[in-house]
């Protein structure tokens, strides 16, 4: 990673960006305002919380490519994942022993990731690469 971008991401989580609110506390302005909607400029604030800029449109870009980091990865997994070739459980004991005709199997009782044992979850997300948006989306008018 490039030296500059280690050096903001730790001054970003330290809130010690050249914000209005941290440049006059460092005594090199006067006034903490944000120049759009008259706030309190923080890093928090800049970073996402301006309601003029969101009005704007002006986060939609890197709220965008954080859903399709999010759609991608859920997807992939989602399609990783088998059901499983075992036989319907007839019974199955606290420790993870099915049990059945008086003989005993011993089952894999611990989940490998989030999605295990969801097969029945659909992928949806309002991206503009895909070809319509999400039901809920379109019956809630939520998108212009």
């Amino acid at each position: 990673m490039a030296p500059l971008r280690i050096s903001f991401l730790i001054r970003s989580i330290y809130d010690l960006l050249p914000s209005n609110a941290n440049l006059v506390l460092w005594g090199k302005k006067d006034d903490p305002i944000c120049p759009l909607c008259q706030g309190r400029q923080t890093a928090e604030h800049v970073l996402s919380s301006c309601k003029v800029a969101l009005s704007q449109g002006r986060y939609t870009w890197r709220h965008n490519r954080v859903l399709q980091e999010l759609a991608s990865v859920i997807s992939t997994a989602k399609g990783e994942i088998h059901p499983s070739s075992t036989s319907s459980t007839v019974f199955t004991t606290e420790g993870g022993v099915k049990k059945w005709h008086g003989g005993s199997i011993t089952i894999n009782t611990h989940r490998k990731g989030l999605l295990d044992g969801c097969d029945d979850w659909v992928v949806s997300a309002d991206l503009s690469e895909w070809e319509r948006y999400p039901d809920v989306i379109r019956k809630n008018s939520i998108k212009a």
